[in-house]
C-alpha cells in the first residue's frame, strides 16, 4: 500500500504544476519588465494561519515552523519528489545486517552560519541532545528508537539503535532532527529558539512574533544558492485576510486556502491554485482523566452525536474524507475499523446509560487558521454535541498559547475537549499511532495529550515499533488500532486536502503531502 501511494504521489504532487516548475531557474532577463521593481523578483511573502513558536528544530512540533526551519537547518537524509530517501548532509550510509546500526559518511564542505564545522562530533552532539531528558524535545519519539552515536572519523559517524527499526532512516528526515550548531547551543542555551543557527539555504535576519519572520539568503550555503534572497512569513489567523491580501498583492503565497473559495480563486487572472494530497487526520482530543469524559460510553456517544461526513461535503466542499480508523489508508499498515455513524439517537442513549440523561456542560478549545476551516468546524460541532445535551463553550486561541496549554502535564491541565491536527512527517503509521496513543507519550513527554492509557494497546505499540518483520508490525498495529477505536479517546474527524495559492509568476515550489511547503528552488518568471 505505502509503495503505491508514493506511485500516485510521484503523480499527483504539485512539485511540477506551478509556473516555470520543470525548467531551471532563469537568471533575470535584460528586457524584464520596467514597472516590476527588482525587489519582487528577489523577495517572496508567504502568509501562513499561525506563526511559528520555535525556531530551534529539536523543540518543534508543528508543519509551520518546520516550514521555517526546514530553510534555515538540514537534515541528515532527506525525501527526493518520489519520496526516496537520498544524501543531504550525509553522502552515504550502511546499515548493520542486525539492523541496530547505521554508519554515515558525512559532507566535508559544510560551515554553520556563526563558522562552526559539521563534521561527525556535530552529529554525535546533536543526537545526544536529542535523546538528553533535559532537553525539551517535543518529537522525541522521531528520535527515542537510538542508543548512542560514535565518531568513527572526521566525517563518518555511527549511530547505535536500541532495537531494531524499519523506519529509522524516514525519521531522520525529520525536520525535528535537524543539525544545530553546538557552539549555538552553548552561546544561547534556551534562547536558541531565538537565534536558531543552522547549515540551511536561509538564515535568520529578524522575527517580530505575531507580525512577521524574514529569513535572508545563507552566502556560505553549502549547496545550489537560492534565487529569491528575502522570504518574509507572516502570520494571518482569518482566512478572509488572507485570501484578500494574496488578491491585493500585498504576498505572494498563502495556504490553507478555504475549499469554498478554490473554484473562484482558480478563475482570477494570475493566480495558481492547487490543491493538493495531505496526511493530516484531524481530530478532537478527549481529556480521559476528568469526570464525565473518563467514560468509554460518553466518548464513543461524543462521536456519534457528530455528522463527520456533513462537515467534509459542507464545510470542506469535499476537500477531506471521514476518519475510519487512527491511521489513514495511505499509511503502513492501514486497517479500516469504523466509522462511527452519525447517530444522534444513539448517541442520546449512551449518554443515558453513563447516567448522563440529560446532558453536561464541556468547554472546547481551539485555534483559528491552523487547520482547514478550523473555527467553523469547531462551531459545527458544537451545535452537534448540543442536539444531544451536551452544552458546549467554545474558547478560541493564538495557537503559540494554544500549544503551550494543551501540552501541560496532567496536574496542571485545564482541558476537556480540543481540536487537533496530526500530519506525520513519514508515511509509517508508527508516528501516528506511537506517539498519539501509548501511554508514556502523555504530556510532557510526548503528544498523547488526552492522556489515554491502555496496557494492552502499549503492549502492542511497543512490539510494532521495535521489530522489522512487516506481518508482525501489521498484526501489532491492527489490533492497536481496532482497541483504540473502541476506547474512543479522539472524536475522530477527517483527513484533509491542502490548498495552496499563489502569484502564477512564481516557480519552483514545492508542496509536499507532509504540509511542507518549500521555497529552495523557488524563483521568479516575471
Amino acid at each position: 500500500m505505502l509503495k503505491k501511494w508514493i506511485l500516485v504521489l510521484s503523480l499527483v504532487l504539485v512539485l511540477g504544476l506551478l509556473a516555470g516548475c520543470d525548467e531551471p531557474a532563469p537568471d533575470v532577463p535584460d528586457d524584464a519588465d520596467p514597472d516590476v521593481p527588482a525587489d519582487v523578483r528577489d523577495t517572496l511573502i508567504v502568509a501562513q494561519g499561525t506563526d511559528v513558536e520555535d525556531l530551534d528544530p529539536h523543540g518543534i512540533a508543528s508543519t509551520p515552523a518546520a516550514i521555517v526551519t526546514e530553510h534555515i537547518f538540514d537534515t541528515l537524509v532527506t525525501h527526493d519528489d518520489d519520496f526516496n530517501i537520498v544524501p543531504r548532509l550525509a553522502t552515504d550510509w550502511e546499515i548493520s545486517d542486525d539492523g541496530l546500526e547505521y554508519i554515515f559518511e558525512l559532507r566535508d564542505d559544510v560551515v554553520f552560519t556563526d563558522g562552526t564545522p559539521f563534521n561527525a562530533e556535530v552529529v554525535k552532539f546533536n543526537i545526544e541532545r536529542l535523546l538528553d531528558p533535559e532537553t525539551q524535545v517535543l518529537l522525541r519519539s522521531y528520535i527515542n528508537m537510538a542508543d548512542t552515536a560514535e565518531v568513527i572519523d572526521e566525517h563518518t559517524v555511527k549511530i547505535n539503535l536500541k532495537y531494531p527499526h524499519a523506519p529509522f532512516l524516514s525519521r531522520l528526515t525529520a525536520a525535528s532532527n535537524a543539525m544545530v550548531s553546538p557552539a549555538a547551543v552553548e552561546q544561547y542555551g534556551e534562547d536558541l529558539s531565538r537565534n536558531p543557527i543552522g547549515t540551511g539555504a536561509y538564515m535568520l535576519s529578524d522575527w517580530v512574533p505575531g507580525t512577521e519572520l524574514v529569513l535572508e539568503r545563507n552566502p556560505d550555503y553549502w549547496g545550489p544558492a537560492p534565487e529569491i534572497s528575502t522570504i518574509i512569513f507572516r502570520p494571518v489567523p482569518e482566512d478572509s485576510t488572507r485570501l484578500a491580501m494574496l488578491e491585493a498583492g500585498d504576498v505572494d503565497v498563502i495556504v490553507r486556502v478555504p475549499p469554498l473559495e478554490y473554484d473562484r480563486l482558480s478563475g482570477v487572472d494570475g493566480l495558481n491554485v492547487v490543491m493538493a494530497p495531505s496526511t493530516r487526520a484531524i481530530y478532537v482530543g478527549i481529556n480521559v482523566t476528568v469526570d464525565p469524559l473518563d467514560d468509554v460510553r460518553v466518548r464513543q456517544a461524543l462521536n456519534h452525536a457528530i455528522d463527520k461526513e456533513e462537515i467534509v461535503e459542507v464545510i470542506l466542499s469535499g476537500a477531506g474524507r471521514p476518519l475510519d480508523s487512527p491511521l489513514l489508508p495511505e499509511m503502513f499498515p492501514y486497517r479500516q475499523v469504523g466509522p462511527y455513524e452519525f447517530d444522534p439517537e444513539k448517541a442520546r442513549e449512551l449518554l443515558a446509560e453513563a447516567g448522563y440523561p440529560d446532558g453536561f456542560d464541556l468547554t472546547f478549545h481551539h485555534p483559528e487558521g491552523r487547520y482547514l476551516m478550523d473555527r467553523r468546524i469547531a462551531e459545527a460541532i458544537q451545535g452537534y454535541l448540543g442536539d444531544v445535551g451536551v452544552n458546549v463553550t467554545l474558547e478560541t486561541m493564538e495557537w503559540a498559547a494554544y500549544l503551550a496549554f494543551i501540552r501541560k502535564p496532567i496536574e496542571e491541565t485545564e482541558t476537556n475537549i480540543f481540536l487537533l491536527g496530526w500530519g506525520p512527517w513519514i508515511f509509517d503509521g508508527d508516528q501516528m499511532l506511537y506517539p498519539m496513543f501509548l501511554s508514556e507519550q502523555a504530556p510532557p513527554a510526548g503528544s498523547n495529550y488526552g492522556f489515554y492509557e491502555n496496557p494492552l494497546v502499549d503492549e502492542y505499540l511497543i512490539e510494532g515499533t521495535s521489530t522489522t518483520d512487516p506481518d508482525e508490525r501489521t498484526a501489532a498495529y491492527g489490533s492497536a488500532q481496532e482497541l483504540i477505536w473502541e476506547d474512543a479517546p479522539w472524536i475522530f474527524l477527517h483527513s484533509e486536502e491542502q490548498i495552496v495559492a499563489m502569484n502564477d509568476a512564481l516557480g519552483g515550489v514545492r508542496i509536499l503531502p507532509i504540509e511542507q511547503v518549500l521555497f529552495h528552488e523557488a524563483y521568479w518568471t516575471r
